[in-house]
């Protein structure tokens, strides 16, 4: 398990800085997803601590273009500015396009996720000594090319997979949701950079409440995720194949909720409903609920969210049970236990193979479902996030003219 340390409180007066955050995924242009939930609960705390925030969201499927300005407004009501970049299949130019508008913005701090590695022009720019000589580069780890491909056993396009790497390699700072992140990226040879932590992340609108129940008899198995392999969807309909076997799923129903991707060639949803004929069960497939209403349909009713992911980092659907008091089961891989209460793991994980899911989900029909604690409070986890903000030094170490020299003879200030 890595040893890197979450943010570092500094004891340098607290300042309102200029945050940019670029990134291909926000809510409400884009209805859910990880990355999507995590930049806009921090883009919402460090805007109500009185950060002047600049949001560029790269519109890769142009999908927001008619709706953009509602979602402009939306945001402008929460002090935070929103921009929208029309995508294209060229990451590229995109990435050369967000460098372009960031210089505009005059920021203090920039995040840029590792996924497409958008952020690979400007970081470069700054390392050639061109640009951004006070402008701090993040890189947030929320999981790159290569480690998706890998969960669903894909092929991984080289050009992506270059420019993510080089992304994360010389951002000024490295910031990961999970230990387990940053111990993949060094179990296949990826360079980090000097400074990197581990910081879980901060979600939109979300105070530390108890959970409302502790027990629940469950009628209604829930897959909660997009229907692809590395979300385990494979995984889900072999654990059902086995209890039907068993005679266990008199009395149930299942819906799929999630959007479809590919499954072995074919389309999720299809590979789904085709294995469940096997089931004897009524399945419902419900793929258009954004997040806050994904979560209110598993608050309702007997139902249990099993999340069955292959891989992970740190999923925000396993963080959104926890802070929600849904009753769930998740697979015990990659940084999901990071976000458990310890006392809370043995009843909610489970090994990530169907024998495994099979017999918890037997356990939990004879005695019913268990909610359970997040293992860092969110009150905690925004102070880190708005603490660091507010007090890291941001400046230029180096004068520009020195900067421009060393980068020209090879070396790099850190």
């Amino acid at each position: 398990m890595s040893s890197a340390a979450a943010l570092p409180h500094s004891d340098q007066p607290a300042q309102k800085r200029r945050v940019a955050i670029i990134t291909a995924e926000i809510l409400g242009p884009v209805r859910n997803g990880g990355i999507a939930t995590a930049y806009t609960g921090l883009a919402e705390a460090l805007a109500a601590e009185g950060h002047a925030v600049d949001i560029l969201f790269v519109d890769l499927t142009n999908a927001a273009a008619d709706g953009s300005d509602g979602w402009v407004n939306h945001y402008a009501t929460q002090g935070i500015s929103l921009s929208c970049l029309p995508g294209s299949g060229d990451l590229v130019a995109l990435s050369q396009a967000a460098a372009e508008w960031l210089r505009g913005r005059n920021a203090d701090i920039a995040h840029f996720h590792d996924w497409l590695g958008l952020g690979a022009a400007a970081i470069a720019e700054k390392r050639a000594g061109k640009a951004f000589f006070d402008t701090l580069l993040v890189v947030g780890t929320h999981g790159p090319s290569a480690w998706a491909a890998e969960g669903n056993a894909v092929a991984l396009d080289p050009g992506i997979d270059h420019q993510e790497r080089r992304s994360v390699a010389l951002a000024d700072v490295l910031v990961s949701p999970s230990a387990y992140l940053l111990d993949w990226f060094r179990a296949r040879g990826w360079d980090l950079p000097r400074q990197y932590h581990v910081q879980q992340n901060l979600l939109p609108g979300r105070a530390d409440l108890p959970p409302p129940r502790q027990t629940l008899a469950v009628r209604e198995l829930v897959f909660f995720g997009r229907l692809e392999r590395r979300k385990g969807v494979v995984l889900f309909c072999d654990a059902l194949d086995l209890l039907a076997t068993r005679g266990k799923l008199a009395g149930l129903s299942v819906t799929l909720l999630g959007r479809t991707a590919p499954v072995d060639g074919q389309d999720g949803l299809t590979y789904a409903r085709h294995r469940a004929q096997h089931w004897g069960l009524p399945v419902t497939a419900i793929g258009d609920r954004d997040t806050a209403a994904a979560l209110a349909y598993l608050k309702e009713g007997n139902r249990l969210a099993v999340i069955p992911s292959l891989i992970e980092n740190s999923p925000c659907t396993v963080l959104e049970c926890l802070l929600d008091g849904i009753p769930f089961l998740a697979a015990d891989v990659g940084g999901v236990a990071e976000l458990i209460a310890p006392d809370d793991r043995a009843s909610l994980l489970f090994a990530a193979q169907a024998e495994a899911l099979a017999g918890r989900l037997e356990q939990v029909l004879t005695s019913g479902a268990m909610t359970g604690a997040p293992a860092i409070p969110q009150a905690i986890v925004r102070q880190g996030w708005t603490n660091w903000h507010a007090t890291v030094p941001h400046k230029a170490r180096w004068p520009r003219a020195l900067w421009r020299f060393l980068a020209r003879i090879g070396f790099t200030p850190a």
